[in-house]
Protein backbone atom coordinates (compact mmCIF):
# COMPACT_ATOMS: atom_id res chain seq x y z
CA UNK A 1 0.00 0.00 0.00
CA UNK A 2 1.19 3.36 -1.06
CA UNK A 3 1.69 6.64 0.94
CA UNK A 4 1.88 9.82 -0.28
CA UNK A 5 3.60 12.48 2.64
CA UNK A 6 1.79 15.30 4.31
CA UNK A 7 3.22 18.59 2.98
CA UNK A 8 3.13 21.79 5.18
CA UNK A 9 2.54 24.98 2.82
CA UNK A 10 4.99 27.14 4.09
CA UNK A 11 7.23 24.15 3.27
CA UNK A 12 5.82 24.28 -0.73
CA UNK A 13 6.31 27.67 -0.82
CA UNK A 14 10.23 27.78 0.27
CA UNK A 15 10.79 24.44 -1.93
CA UNK A 16 8.76 26.37 -5.29
CA UNK A 17 10.62 29.75 -4.33
CA UNK A 18 13.77 27.87 -4.20
CA UNK A 19 13.27 26.40 -7.31
CA UNK A 20 12.38 29.92 -9.21
CA UNK A 21 14.97 31.51 -7.93
CA UNK A 22 17.47 29.30 -9.00
CA UNK A 23 16.44 29.58 -12.70
CA UNK A 24 16.02 33.29 -12.62
CA UNK A 25 19.65 33.15 -11.36
CA UNK A 26 20.33 30.80 -14.26
CA UNK A 27 19.01 32.69 -16.76
CA UNK A 28 19.83 36.17 -15.95
CA UNK A 29 23.70 35.92 -16.98
CA UNK A 30 22.63 34.82 -20.19
CA UNK A 31 21.99 38.59 -20.80
CA UNK A 32 23.99 40.33 -18.50
CA UNK A 33 27.31 41.41 -20.85
CA UNK A 34 30.20 40.51 -19.59
CA UNK A 35 29.41 37.15 -18.29
CA UNK A 36 30.01 35.63 -21.85
CA UNK A 37 28.32 32.66 -23.60
CA UNK A 38 30.61 29.88 -21.94
CA UNK A 39 30.21 31.56 -18.49
CA UNK A 40 26.95 32.23 -19.10
CA UNK A 41 25.76 29.18 -20.04
CA UNK A 42 27.54 27.14 -17.12
CA UNK A 43 25.78 28.93 -14.89
CA UNK A 44 22.28 28.57 -16.45
CA UNK A 45 22.89 24.75 -16.72
CA UNK A 46 24.10 24.43 -12.92
CA UNK A 47 21.37 26.28 -11.73
CA UNK A 48 18.75 24.48 -13.68
CA UNK A 49 20.07 20.98 -12.29
CA UNK A 50 19.85 22.42 -9.18
CA UNK A 51 16.40 23.38 -9.45
CA UNK A 52 15.00 20.12 -11.03
CA UNK A 53 16.70 18.05 -7.95
CA UNK A 54 15.24 20.33 -5.60
CA UNK A 55 11.94 19.95 -6.66
CA UNK A 56 12.58 15.89 -7.51
CA UNK A 57 13.54 15.25 -4.04
CA UNK A 58 10.15 17.24 -3.18
CA UNK A 59 7.68 15.51 -5.61
CA UNK A 60 9.79 11.44 -5.26
CA UNK A 61 9.00 11.06 -1.53
CA UNK A 62 6.41 8.29 -0.87
CA UNK A 63 5.95 5.24 1.49
CA UNK A 64 5.03 1.98 1.08
CA UNK A 65 4.30 -0.92 3.31
CA UNK A 66 4.27 -3.99 1.28
CA UNK A 67 4.45 -8.02 2.13
CA UNK A 68 8.32 -7.45 3.49
CA UNK A 69 8.81 -4.00 5.65
CA UNK A 70 8.19 -0.55 5.31
CA UNK A 71 9.69 1.01 1.90
CA UNK A 72 11.05 4.79 2.38
CA UNK A 73 11.17 6.32 -0.89
CA UNK A 74 12.78 9.92 -1.09
CA UNK A 75 13.70 10.60 -4.54
CA UNK A 76 17.65 9.29 -5.07
CA UNK A 77 17.76 7.93 -1.46
CA UNK A 78 15.41 4.81 -0.45
CA UNK A 79 15.59 2.64 2.40
CA UNK A 80 13.73 -0.60 3.56
CA UNK A 81 12.97 -1.49 7.05
CA UNK A 82 12.14 -5.08 7.62
CA UNK A 83 8.46 -5.51 9.83
CA UNK A 84 10.49 -7.33 12.51
CA UNK A 85 12.55 -4.50 13.07
CA UNK A 86 10.01 -1.64 14.18
CA UNK A 87 9.79 -1.57 17.57
CA UNK A 88 7.65 1.88 18.36
CA UNK A 89 5.90 4.70 16.29
CA UNK A 90 4.80 7.35 17.50
CA UNK A 91 3.68 11.03 16.38
CA UNK A 92 6.22 14.19 16.57
CA UNK A 93 6.24 17.98 16.03
CA UNK A 94 10.07 18.38 14.54
CA UNK A 95 12.49 20.11 11.99
CA UNK A 96 14.97 17.57 11.58
CA UNK A 97 15.70 16.70 8.55
CA UNK A 98 14.07 13.35 7.10
CA UNK A 99 11.96 12.09 4.64
CA UNK A 100 9.33 14.20 5.89
CA UNK A 101 7.66 17.22 3.95
CA UNK A 102 6.06 18.05 7.38
CA UNK A 103 6.49 18.98 10.75
CA UNK A 104 3.72 16.36 12.23
CA UNK A 105 5.24 13.10 11.60
CA UNK A 106 5.76 9.76 13.06
CA UNK A 107 8.81 8.98 14.66
CA UNK A 108 9.71 5.08 13.79
CA UNK A 109 12.42 3.26 16.27
CA UNK A 110 13.56 0.40 14.67
CA UNK A 111 16.79 -2.00 15.51
CA UNK A 112 18.46 -1.75 18.59
CA UNK A 113 18.80 2.58 18.17
CA UNK A 114 17.95 3.68 14.56
CA UNK A 115 14.97 6.58 14.27
CA UNK A 116 13.47 8.34 11.17
CA UNK A 117 10.82 10.81 10.44
CA UNK A 118 8.05 10.16 7.94
CA UNK A 119 4.69 12.24 7.38
CA UNK A 120 1.90 10.14 5.41
CA UNK A 121 -1.07 12.17 4.13
CA UNK A 122 -2.76 9.67 6.24
CA UNK A 123 -1.66 9.10 9.54
CA UNK A 124 -4.41 7.07 10.96
CA UNK A 125 -4.65 4.62 8.25
CA UNK A 126 -0.96 4.02 8.00
CA UNK A 127 -0.66 3.16 11.71
CA UNK A 128 -3.22 1.05 11.38
CA UNK A 129 -1.89 -0.85 8.16
CA UNK A 130 1.25 -0.90 9.74
CA UNK A 131 0.36 -2.19 13.22
CA UNK A 132 -1.52 -4.70 11.44
CA UNK A 133 1.38 -6.22 9.86
CA UNK A 134 3.62 -5.87 13.20
CA UNK A 135 2.01 -7.37 15.95
CA UNK A 136 4.95 -6.64 18.68
CA UNK A 137 4.31 -3.02 17.63
CA UNK A 138 3.97 -0.64 20.57
CA UNK A 139 1.98 2.74 19.17
CA UNK A 140 2.59 6.09 21.41
CA UNK A 141 -0.28 8.15 20.62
Amino acid sequence: MKFVPRRDLWLTIVIWASAVILLASGVTPLFVTGTGLIGGTIIFLVCFALSFIVLWVWYRIYYVLDDSGLFIRNAPFSRKIAYDNIVNVKPVKSWLSSAATSSRRLEIYYGNYDTIHISPLEEERFMNELLQRCPQLKLSR
